[in-house]
């Protein structure tokens, strides 16, 4: 699966932790039979797929961490959810400034905007047959998420705390980290 959404500021994590009801049994289950994929609830983004190993805490590759307890993961356009303060409990706002590929493919979630890209593993690799999952595969016959993160792509998101990206310039990157009492701006240089 590779679902592209517009930019905009986004939850990633378990969806059922700050959606509400409504949402989720109404819309998502009623309208789409809470089916992986792309969907548009109330004219915002909602891109959502079942994790391999179903529940549990996965982690990214900077090691945030992610609560999942329905067994699935979804990028939430953040108009979506009433209460903000449920996101840094079981996952994490990031503000993509780009296109987003929301990746699913054999088990690991590929979020790449720009130049930037989250991984998620949630492989369970006692039962993991490669030949067997569902691998999302470019039009030459390539895993995608391989071919979408190269590591000439300025590495995977790098800071440990709720990320905000502003921009991709060439010289710099302003990245603004938010919490929920205050919120402070930092910039990041590329390597040359």
């Amino acid at each position: 699966m590779n679902e592209i959404l517009n930019p905009g500021k986004y939850y990633l994590g378990d969806p059922s932790h700050v959606l509400s009801d409504k949402i989720i049994i109404g819309l998502w289950g009623n309208v789409y039979n809470y089916a992986n994929g792309k969907h548009n609830i109330n004219s915002f983004n909602f891109a959502v797929h079942q994790t391999h190993k179903g529940d549990g805490k996965f982690t990214d590759t900077k090691t945030r961490t992610y609560n999942v307890e329905s067994g699935v993961i979804a990028l939430v356009q953040i108009e979506l959810i009433d209460d903000i303060n449920l996101c840094k409990k079981h996952g994490h706002i990031y503000n993509f400034t780009d296109k987003i590929n929301f990746i699913y493919d054999a088990g690991i979630f590929y979020i790449k905007s720009g130049k930037k890209y989250i991984t998620i593993d949630t492989r369970n690799i006692d039962e993991y047959e490669s030949d067997l999952e569902e691998h999302c595969e470019n039009e030459d016959g390539e895993p995608i998420g391989k071919t979408l993160c190269h590591d000439s792509d300025n590495d995977s998101i790098t800071d440990e705390n709720n990320i905000l990206f502003d921009s991709d310039e060439d010289d710099e990157d302003e990245v603004t980290i938010e919490n929920t009492d205050k919120q402070e701006t930092f910039s990041f240089f590329k390597k040359k």
